[in-house]
């Protein structure tokens, strides 16, 4: 089955009906951290992937997202290898994401204000 290419508008209307939804991030920590993250999904970094896949559920939807869609197209070609069929994946990523969003900021703060190291 191919990979089906959603907006922002349609998975807000899936996980309306589907709070649970398999939701994956893969962007890098930092990224889900800092830049903010859908509350619902799960951050498995890209690089991850290979080895946490197994986490998912394969004979349920899956709904990947980055920050511009190119990532996670990379995800979603890697799971379709990987047998799952129900695999979706968000157009140019959380770049243009408008729903909800979580962030945690004290990250950033500890980029930018790093403690002083022991003298």
């Amino acid at each position: 089955m191919p990979i089906t290419h959603i907006s922002p508008e349609q998975l807000l209307q899936m996980l309306k009906e589907a709070p649970t939804i398999q939701l994956v991030d893969v962007r890098t920590p930092e990224e889900y951290q800092c830049l903010g993250h859908i509350p619902q999904a799960r951050l498995i970094p890209l690089y991850e992937l290979p080895y946490a896949y197994r986490m998912l559920n394969p004979d349920e939807k899956v709904i990947v997202t980055c920050q511009h869609g190119v990532r996670s197209l990379d995800a979603c070609y890697f799971l379709q290898a990987q047998g799952f069929d129900q695999i979706y994946n968000l157009e140019e990523g959380m770049s243009t994401w408008t729903g909800a969003i979580e962030r945690d900021l004290s990250t950033i703060e500890k980029l930018v204000n790093p403690e002083p190291q022991g003298e």
